[in-house]
C-alpha cells in the first residue's frame, strides 16, 4: 500500500518531471537541463518536427547551438562530461518509448555515438568527476501495479557504464518501485537518490565502494511542522561543493545543509501553485537554475513548455531567464 501511495503522488504531482516521454509538441523546451562548469551555458532538449534535440544555450548573448543535427531519435537529458567537451544523454526511439540508450556526443564534431543498447529503459544518466564512465538508472519492467495508476517505469537498479570499453555492470539489486535523481559526490566514492524499495525508501547517499547505504533526513522537517506530508525527498541534487541538497515536495523547493541537517524552504509560486520541473546548483555557488511550466495561466498545470529562472536560496528571489 506504502508504494502505491507513493507512486500516485509521483504521478499526481510530478508528472511532467518525472515521466520518461513528454506530451508530443512542437517548439518546447523539455525540463531538464545541465550547466556548464563555467556557468555561462546549459544543454537542453527542445522539440521539433515531434523529435528532441540537443541545444547549448550560452544564458549572456543567448545563442543557440544545436548538437544533433543527424541524430534519427529523440535525444532528452544532457549531461555535459566533466571538461565540458562531451553530452552524455538519453535517446529514445521516436516510434516506442519503451527504447531508450545512452549515446554521446562530441560537441565539435557532433558526432553521437552509442554507449549502450537498447536493452532496459533508461531512465537518467551522470558523469563519474573523471569522466571515466556513467552512472545510469534502468528500468527492467514498464507497467502499472494498481488499477487505478497509470504505467510507469519499475524494478529500477542502477548501473554504470565504461566510455571506452562500453562494458556495463549493474551496481545494485533493488528492483526498486521508484528511483530517480542520481548525483554523484564530487570525489566519485558516492551517489545521493531518491529511493523506494522494499527495504529502503527517502534520500539515500550509497558508497560506490561497497554499496553501503545512509539514509538521509533533515534535522527539522518543516511540512511535518505544520501537519502536511513530511518530507519526501523527491528530485534530490547536490551542489558542486557537495555542502548542500536540493529537494522538491508538492509546489515547494527545500535546500538542506549537510553539515547541519538544517532545511529551508527556497521555493513556494502564491497564488499560482506550480511545481518545478528541474532543478540544479550552478558551479562553485549555491544559486539554482530551474526551470517552470511556462502555460500556468491556470491553477495547478502542469505546463507542456518551460521556461528557465534563477534562484537565490538566501532571499528566495525568482529571476526569469530570457533565452526561449
Amino acid at each position: 500500500m506504502k508504494h502505491s501511495t507513493h507512486f500516485l503522488i509521483l504521478i499526481l504531482v510530478f508528472t511532467s518531471c518525472l515521466s520518461q516521454r513528454q506530451v508530443d509538441s512542437n517548439n518546447v523546451f523539455r525540463p531538464e537541463f545541465d550547466i556548464s562548469k563555467d556557468n555561462r551555458r546549459i544543454v537542453c532538449s527542445y522539440y521539433e518536427n515531434n523529435k528532441a534535440g540537443i541545444y547549448e544555450i550560452d544564458i549572456t548573448s543567448k545563442e543557440k547551438v544545436k548538437l544533433s543535427d543527424n541524430s534519427k531519435t529523440s535525444l532528452i537529458r544532457p549531461k555535459y562530461s566533466p571538461d565540458n567537451d562531451k553530452i552524455a544523454c538519453i535517446s529514445e526511439s521516436v516510434f516506442d518509448d519503451l527504447k531508450s540508450k545512452i549515446c554521446l556526443i562530441d560537441k565539435s564534431s557532433k558526432a553521437v555515438v552509442d554507449l549502450t543498447s537498447d536493452s532496459i529503459l533508461i531512465l537518467e544518466c551522470v558523469f563519474s568527476p573523471n569522466g571515466e564512465q556513467i552512472y545510469f538508472s534502468g528500468s527492467k519492467y514498464y507497467g502499472n501495479y494498481s488499477p487505478v495508476a497509470r504505467k510507469a517505469p519499475h524494478d529500477i537498479d542502477i548501473y554504470s557504464v565504461n566510455i571506452e570499453s562500453k562494458k556495463v555492470r549493474q551496481i545494485t539489486n533493488f528492483e526498486s518501485y521508484n528511483l530517480h535523481g542520481l548525483s554523484v559526490t564530487n570525489t566519485g566514492d558516492s551517489l545521493l537518490f531518491h529511493l523506494d524499495s522494499k527495504t529502503k525508501n527517502g534520500l539515500i547517499l550509497m558508497s560506490l565502494i561497497d554499496n553501503g547505504i545512509k539514509q538521509i533526513i533533515a534535522n527539522n522537517d518543516l511540512r511535518a511542522e505544520k501537519n502536511l506530508t513530511p518530507y519526501e525527498y523527491y528530485l534530490p541534487i547536490l551542489s558542486s561543493d557537495n555542502l548542500n541538497i536540493a529537494f522538491s515536495e508538492p509546489y515547494e523547493l527545500y535546500i538542506m545543509n549537510r553539515l547541519t541537517g538544517v532545511s529551508k524552504r527556497i521555493f513556494r509560486n502564491e497564488p499560482v501553485l506550480v511545481n518545478a520541473g528541474y532543478f540544479k546548483f550552478f558551479n562553485d555557488y549555491n544559486y539554482l537554475m530551474l526551470t517552470l511550466p511556462t502555460n500556468i495561466d491556470k491553477k495547478n498545470s502542469s505546463g507542456d513548455n518551460f521556461g528557465f529562472f534563477t534562484l537565490n536560496p538566501e532571499t528566495n528571489e525568482l529571476r526569469t531567464l530570457d533565452i526561449q
